[in-house]
């Protein structure tokens, strides 16, 4: 019985950090549309037309990393980075695999049989940050009403390395 409540525990808390991830992102997505936000210094590059795009989002007290390779290409990848209740947690997806992988409690987890149903919020999620932030020339975008900051972006090639488990 033990072993089985210590594999179970880790799956209860992978699919709360695809909760919470797709929670932040949605929030995101709605809070900045329509706004144009405020730049911060520095350059972003590009993000418009960016196919490489990192950053991280504060939004209602949760911080979140995103790293996203090969924007807008069957071989797009995704990383999102979070500590949820004292766990660092780490979430992978590929496109061109059709995989999703998770790292939660010190270990790899696939969850690839949620492929369908994430990379559908994903890929119209980050549509939508590349839309909203095409016009940010600065590292940092903050939503008009102030509610969601989006800072450290950039539009940087993120090696392979970022999207492996294991």
């Amino acid at each position: 019985m033990k072993n089985e409540t210590k594999g179970i525990a880790p799956l209860i808390i992978a699919i709360v950090v695809i909760v919470v991830a797709a929670g932040v992102g949605v929030g995101v997505f709605v809070a900045t549309r329509g706004g144009t936000g405020g730049g911060g210094g520095g350059g972003g590059g590009d993000i418009g037309s960016a196919t490489n795009l990192s950053f991280d989002v504060t939004y209602a007290g949760q911080s979140v990393s995103y790293k996203v390779k090969d924007i807008g290409s069957t071989n797009m990848k995704i990383r999102v980075g979070m500590t949820v209740s004292g766990y660092d947690m780490i979430y992978i997806m590929d496109g061109a695999a059709q995989t999703v992988w998770v790292y939660t409690a010190g270990a790899w987890m696939d969850m690839s049989s949620t492929f369908a149903d994430t990379w559908g919020t994903y890929d119209t999620m980050f549509s939508g940050y590349q839309t909203d932030l095409a016009g940010v020339t600065g590292t940092t975008w903050t939503s008009p009403d102030g509610s969601v900051t989006i800072s450290n972006i950039s539009t940087a090639t993120i090696p392979d390395s970022e999207f492996t488990h294991g």
